[in-house]
C-alpha cells in the first residue's frame, strides 16, 4: 500500500486541528473518516511528509508541534508514541493472502496511475482496502477503558456503508467476512484483550454467519457478551460458543468462552423458547459453567450447582452430539423394552435323540468343510441341490454395536474381508436380485461332483466347533417327505435342520455369520455315505453367508424377578427367591392354560408374597392387566376389608396381614 494512503488512514484515526482557532479536536477516528477521508495526494516527497503524523520525517519541528496537538486520540486521553508507531506498522506493512492468511478478501485497492504515481495534477485519491477499512471500523468500535468491542447495528455503520462493505453476519456478507474481523481485532488489540463483545440489534437469526469457531479461538477471553435485540430462537444457537455443548474442534483444542460470567439475551425468541424462565436459565447454565449474571439478573446458585452435580455425574450430554443423536438418546430412555408375544427359547427338538443325532452330523460336516472338502462328496445325495448366496447388507446389530469398526480390538481384521469370492457368474444365487434365469440354472448344483465344485471355489474356513455358544440350531422331521420305495408303503420320513452359527475366513482372520438349511435322509444300506460313516446323506443344502452379528439376540433371556420383587417391596414384604419351575425341582407346579412362561413367572410369584393359591393368584393377576403392583395393591386392600374368603389362601400357609 502507498505511504500515503497509509498516512491518510492514520491522520483520519487521529485528532485534527480546529481551522477556526487551531486547537485539538476531539473526534473520534470514525468521525475523522467522515469529515476529511483520505485527502488528496499532491506529489511524492514533502506532502507526503507533512501527512506522516507521528512518524520520523524531514520538518521535525512541525512533526514535535502536532505531536504535542494530539492530546486526545480514539484510544485514550492521549496517543502515546509507541501506539502510534504499533498503529502505523499495522497500515503500512504489506499483508497478501497465504496459506495461513487471516481471509481471502481481497487486500488490493485500484492502483494509482502513472501521472498520480509522478505526482501530476488533479490526480484522483488512492483507494483504501478492505482490509485497511475494517481495521479503521475496529479502531472506532473499541473502548479502551472498558475493553469493549462494541458491534452493536452494524449494518447502519458510517464506515462499512461509506466502502459498500456488508457487516458481518448481515444478508449477502461474504462468507469470510466474520473470520477476517475476528482475526484483524486479535492482530489489532493483542496487548488489551477484548474482555466485553456486544453484537445487539443485528437481526440475527443464527449465531452461524458470525464464524463463532473462528470468533471465540480469536476473542478467547470474552467475560461479556450481548446478543440482545437479535433473533435467535433455539438453546442450540448458542453451543458454538459453549465450552461443554455441541460439537468439537477438529483440532481437540478446547471450544467456546470458558471464563464467560455474564450473557445478555433479552429481546430473543430464545428466552421463552423453553417454556419456563427455570428451563431458559438451566439450559445457559448448562452451555456455561461460569455464568454468573443472565439477563442482568444473577443466575440462580441452586440452578448453577444442580447443572454442576449432573455434570461431575454424567448427566449432561457431552461435546459432539447432535441435535438428531440427542433426540435418539431422549427417545430411547423413554421406550419401553420390546416384549415379544413368547418369550425367546433354545433351539426346537422332538426329542433328545433327535437332538444329539442331529449335532453328531454337524461336527462331523464342518470339520470336513473346514478341513478336507472332497470327502464331502459321499454325504450328499446322487441327486442333491445346492447353492449359496451372499447378504452383503452390514447387519443393524453389528452397526450398533460398532463392530470391525476403526480401533475395535474384538475384531481387528474385519475391513480384510471381501464379497468377490462369493460374487461370481457362477457363485450367489441371490434369488431377490438374481433375475437372470439362465443364472439362476447356472447357480443350482445338483450332482455331488457339482457340489464338490462350488463349495471348493469358497474361502477356507473355521469353525467354532469347541464352542456350542456360537452356534444355534433348530430341527424336526417331515414324515411322508420322500416317495415310497415301494407301492402301497409309507413314504420316508426326512429331517429338517437349520443352523445358525459364524466363521473365520483362514487367509484374513475375518469373522463372517451363516445360516444353513439342510433336509437330511437316512444313509441307504451299503451307499459310499455308509461306507464313509456318513449316519445321514444331505437331500438339499442351502448356504447364506452375512455380515458377521452376534447371536446374542437368540440366546433365552434368563427371567426377570424384578416386577415382583418391585411389588414386594412396596408393599414392605421381604421379597422371597422366585420359584422358577425346572427339571430338578421335585414336581412340576401348577399352570393354566394358555399362559406364557413370564406370565406363570408373575403367578407364583404373587403366591409367594401373597399365600394365595394359584387359581386366586392366576385371577387377581388377569384380573389386573397382569401389573404386578396392582395386583399387589388390590390384594392388600381386599385383605384389609376382609373380602378375600379363607378358600382363597393355600393351605397350611400363613397369610400376609395388611400393613398397617
Amino acid at each position: 500500500m502507498p505511504p500515503s494512503a497509509a498516512a491518510a488512514l492514520l491522520a483520519a484515526a487521529l485528532p485534527k486541528p480546529d481551522a477556526a482557532n487551531g486547537t485539538a479536536g476531539t473526534s473520534t477516528g470514525r468521525g475523522g473518516a467522515r469529515r476529511g477521508g483520505l485527502g488528496r495526494t499532491r506529489g511524492a516527497g514533502a506532502t507526503h511528509m507533512e501527512e506522516d503524523i507521528g512518524m520520523s520525517d524531514g520538518n521535525e519541528a512541525n512533526s514535535k508541534r502536532r505531536g504535542r496537538q494530539g492530546r486526545a486520540g480514539p484510544m485514550g486521553d492521549r496517543v502515546s508514541p509507541s501506539f502510534l508507531y504499533f498503529l502505523a506498522d499495522i497500515l503500512v506493512q504489506p499483508r497478501r493472502g497465504g496459506r495461513n492468511s487471516p481471509a481471502v478478501i481481497s487486500d488490493k485497492g485500484s492502483k494509482p496511475s502513472a501521472s498520480s504515481s509522478k505526482g501530476a495534477k488533479g490526480s484522483e485519491p488512492t483507494k483504501q482496502s478492505t482490509i485497511d477499512t475494517l481495521r479503521l471500523f475496529l479502531l472506532s468500535r473499541y473502548s479502551q477503558p472498558d475493553r469493549l468491542l462494541n458491534l452493536e447495528n452494524m449494518a447502519e455503520d458510517p464506515i462499512l456503508k461509506e466502502h459498500k462493505l456488508i457487516a458481518p453476519g448481515q444478508p449477502g456478507a461474504p462468507s469470510n467476512m466474520a473470520g477476517a474481523v475476528w482475526k484483524l481485532a486479535k492482530e489489532m488489540f493483542p496487548d488489551v484483550s477484548v474482555i466485553s463483545l456486544s453484537f445487539a440489534n443485528n437481526n440475527l437469526s443464527s449465531s452461524l454467519p458470525l464464524s463463532p469457531y473462528l470468533l471465540t479461538s480469536s476473542l478467547a477471553d470474552i467475560e461479556n457478551v450481548s446478543f440482545a435485540g437479535n433473533n435467535l430462537s433455539q438453546f442450540r444457537d448458542m453451543d458454538p460458543f459453549s465450552p461443554h455443548v455441541g460439537k468439537k474442534r477438529n483440532d481437540k483444542k478446547p471450544k467456546g468462552w470458558s471464563k464467560l460470567r455474564e450473557l445478555v439475551l433479552t429481546g430473543n425468541p430464545v428466552v421463552s423458547s423453553g417454556g419456563t424462565a427455570a428451563t431458559y436459565e438451566r439450559e445457559m447454565a448448562r452451555r456455561f459453567s461460569t455464568l454468573r449474571t443472565l439477563d442482568q439478573k444473577p443466575l440462580d446458585p441452586s440452578i448453577a450447582f444442580a447443572v454442576g452435580q449432573d455434570r461431575a455425574s454424567g448427566d449432561v450430554d457431552s461435546p459432539g452430539l447432535s441435535a438428531r443423536v440427542k433426540s435418539e438418546k431422549a427417545k430411547a430412555a423413554k421406550r419401553e423394552a420390546v416384549v415379544f408375544p413368547l418369550p425367546i427359547s433354545g433351539g426346537f427338538f422332538e426329542s433328545e435323540g433327535a437332538r444329539d443325532f442331529v449335532g453328531q452330523f454337524f461336527i462331523k460336516f464342518f470339520d470336513a468343510f473346514d478341513n478336507d472338502r472332497p470327502s464331502l462328496l459321499a454325504a450328499y445325495a446322487p441327486i442333491c441341490t445346492f447353492s449359496f448366496h451372499a447378504d452383503t447388507a452390514h447387519p443393524a446389530r453389528a452397526r450398533a454395536k460398532k463392530v470391525g469398526s476403526h480401533g475395535d480390538k474384538r475384531f481387528p481384521h474385519q475391513h480384510k474381508l471381501d464379497w468377490k469370492p462369493y460374487l461370481t457368474a457362477e457363485g450367489s444365487r441371490n434369488l431377490m436380485r438374481v433375475k437372470n434365469p439362465e443364472k439362476r440354472v447356472k447357480t443350482l448344483q445338483v450332482t455331488p461332483a457339482a457340489v464338490i465344485s462350488s463349495i471348493a471355489t469358497l474361502p477356507k474356513t473355521k469353525h467354532p466347533l469347541d464352542d456350542s455358544a456360537k452356534f444355534i440350531w433348530d430341527s424336526w422331521t417331515m414324515p411322508n417327505f420322500l416317495a415310497p420305495a415301494a407301492p402301497g408303503a409309507e413314504g420316508e420320513t426326512v429331517i429338517f435342520s437349520s443352523v445358525h452359527g459364524e466363521f473365520t475366513e483362514i487367509s484374513c482372520k475375518g469373522v463372517r455369520s451363516f445360516d444353513r438349511n439342510f433336509i437330511l435322509a437316512p444313509a441307504p444300506p451299503g451307499s459310499p455315505a455308509q461306507a464313509a460313516g456318513w449316519p445321514c446323506i444331505v437331500l438339499s443344502d442351502m448356504l447364506t453367508v452375512r455380515g458377521y452379528s452376534d447371536l446374542a439376540f437368540s440366546k433365552p433371556k434368563a427371567p426377570r424377578p424384578a416386577p415382583a420383587a418391585a411389588a414386594a417391596d412396596a408393599a414392605g414384604v421381604p421379597a422371597q427367591p422366585p420359584a422358577v419351575p425346572g427339571p430338578s425341582m421335585p414336581s412340576a407346579p401348577e399352570r393354566a392354560e394358555g399362559i406364557t412362561d413370564e406370565q406363570q413367572l408373575l403367578v407364583l410369584q404373587l403366591q409367594q408374597v401373597t399365600s394365595l393359591n394359584y387359581q386366586f393368584a392366576h385371577m387377581c393377576l388377569a384380573q389386573n392387566g397382569w401389573d404386578p403392583h396392582q395386583a399387589l395393591s388390590q390384594f392388600q386392600t381386599l385383605h384389609a376389608q376382609g373380602a378375600i374368603p379363607p378358600e382363597a389362601f393355600a393351605q397350611q400357609q400363613q397369610v400376609v396381614q395388611p400393613a398397617a
